[in-house]
This record gives structure tokens, sequence and C-alpha cells, in this order.
């Protein structure tokens, strides 16, 4: 008799607590959360930003342009993005970018500056060149830049002399196509990049807020001016070197679609060389200009290391994008008055 008493009073207690239970908690519903859905990518229409979309690795190669005897270049103008920077004696030196590697001559091409490594490094580019200044020489391996040297040894093979313009130092060529195989198959570089450097427009535009820019002058020094004039019809800038057109081995001039152009000071390296090669402040920040389709805009411009990327944004603080189509980066010196009217 006592166990079952026993077994009652628990069973009450049991019975009891389920009870209170019952009547005082309220048990929530169960939220079910709602999966996150991305907003997809907006695809590339035109051929230009289908190419940029790619994860092909750039192929950057250095083009000489010290004296007239360096032009007409060749490849240029199938470049997509071009960077100009002065050196010794007051002429520039021009880094250009290809994403498409089929183009089976470029340059003439010429030594290495330390600053266009700079920019090689933005890119995630394959860097080429025809030797370098003392300074390139030691910042090449410390940057681990990926490189091909067109008079060191094995990598020379995929350089020639073409004598038609030139019987000097100005007459050294390539292709971008041996140039991206030399360096993904026989020094086994990188094939793809995960790097976007420029961003662009899906369809053309002309920039809010501009104002009218059809004629810009650019004087790196006293020996050496670059000057574009804006072709309404076509919606591109011609490019003209000391008040003469710039040509292209093809016969035609060279154009931009799209010019960025900014100042930084520059100044006597030294390098125990003694030869004037120059230095550059081109880690900081900064404003410029942003021109395409006869319109310029104020821009601002900021990179805060040798290997960051240049973030290029408008005046209100917006990232910049560009019209499809090239590019010509001019960085000019601070000494120098950019006219753009």
């Amino acid at each position: 008799m006592k166990k079952l008493v026993s077994y009652f009073l628990i069973f009450a207690m049991i019975f009891l607590a389920g009870c209170s239970k019952s009547n005082n908690e309220v048990t929530e519903p169960e939220v079910k959360e709602e999966p996150v859905v991305a907003e997809p990518a907006v695809e590339p229409t035109n051929e230009f930003c289908k190419m940029m979309a790619t994860d092909t690795r750039p192929v950057a190669v250095m083009i000489d342009n010290d004296v007239d005897a360096s032009r007409p270049q060749m490849g240029l103008e199938s470049a997509y993005a071009v960077y100009e920077i002065i050196i010794e004696g007051g002429k520039s030196r021009m880094m250009a970018l290809f994403k498409e590697h089929d183009l089976e001559k470029v340059g003439p091409i010429r030594s290495s500056r330390h600053y266009f490594l700079d920019y090689a490094l933005e890119h995630d580019a394959i860097y080429c060149h025809a030797g370098w200044s003392p300074k390139a020489m030691a910042d090449i391996p410390a940057l681990g830049v990926n490189n091909i040297n067109g008079i060191l040894g094995d990598d020379g093979s995929v350089y020639w002399r073409d004598n038609t313009y030139d019987r000097t130092w100005h007459n050294l060529y390539s292709g971008v196509n041996k140039l991206y195989e030399k360096g993904t198959t026989t020094k086994g570089y990188r094939k793809t990049t995960d790097v976007k450097h420029f961003s662009y427009l899906n369809e053309e535009a002309t920039p809010a807020g501009g104002t009218p820019a059809t004629e810009i002058s650019l004087p790196y020094s006293g020996a050496y001016r670059v000057s574009y004039t804006y072709d309404s019809e076509a919606g591109v800038y011609n490019r003209f070197v000391d008040g003469k057109k710039h040509m292209s081995q093809t016969g035609n001039i060279l154009t931009a679609k799209n010019i960025i152009v900014y100042q930084i000071k520059n100044f006597n390296l030294n390098d125990g060389a003694n030869v004037g090669r120059q230095d550059i402040e081109n880690i900081g920040s900064g404003t410029g200009y942003y021109i395409t389709n006869g319109t310029v805009i104020n821009i601002n411009w900021s990179k805060p290391s040798r290997t960051a990327k240049t973030e290029y944004t408008t005046s209100d603080g917006k990232p910049l994008e560009l019209n499809p189509g090239n590019t010509f980066i001019q960085i000019v010196p601070m000494a120098s008055t950019v006219s753009i009217s």
C-alpha cells in the first residue's frame, strides 16, 4: 500500500508540473529566416567590357618615347591603358597594358624605371622591359614583380630588332603573344588574376556636371609636350606630341576614349649614375581630371602604397566609372601648367 501511495504522489507531482508549465509559459513560434538573394551581376554587353571582365592576366610593356626616333610606335593603339610619366631629360616613357594577347608586334621596348613597377603591380601584370635603372633592378626582385627582361639571358629570346624606323637602340620589339607565352610557360607565371583595376560603365555616357573639354595641353617639360584634340564625330581624342600627330606604325593617329590627368612632384634621383633619373611622389592623394566625350570633371586620386591600387573617385566621393574604351593616364609634373579648354 505504501508503494502505491508513493507512485500516486509522484504521478500527481509530474502532472501538476506539466499543467503549470502549460498554463504559465507561452511557446514562441519558430521563425524561419528567408535566404538572402544576391543581386544578379550585370553582364557586360559590349566587347570591350567583356574583355576587361575576364580573369586573363595583363601584360605590361615599357614603350620607348624618349626622342623622335622612337616614334612611330606599335601597339599603343591596342592597349586598354597607357601610363605616361616623366623620365630623365624632361622626356617621357610609357607603359602599355594588354588583356588580349594576340598582338604580334609591340614597341620599341625600353628599360624599366622603378615607379612604373607600382602601376604594373596595381594591374597584377606581367612586366616586360629591356634593361633597367639601378633602382628598378633592385626593386623588381624586392617587390616580387613577375618580369621579362629583353637583355637578360634567355628572356631575350622573345625580343628582336627591326631597323625599319631606326638603326640605333630605338628598334627593339616583341609580340604580346610571345611575352605572355614566355611568362606563363617558360617562367611559370600565373595566367589568371582576380584583380579588376578600373570600373567601366556598361554603356557609354557623358559625365554629369562636367564642363566642355575639346583641347588639352600637357607640358611635361620645356622639351616635351603632349596635347589632345576632341574628334566629336568619332567620340575620341586625337593625340599629338610637340604639336605633331602622334602616329602608330599602323598609319593611324593614336586616340584615347578616356584621359585621366593628375600632377605630382618629381625630382632628381641620387642613384649614383648622375644622369638625372627621376623619382616621383606618387604615394599619397590629390586631385585631377577625368576627360571623356568632350567633357571634363574633377576627380580625386589616392594611392596608399607602392603595391596598392590607385583609387579614383568623383568630387562627391563615388568611385570613378570609365567609358568603355582605352584610357591614357597622364601623370604630369607638378611644376607644369595643365590647360583644358
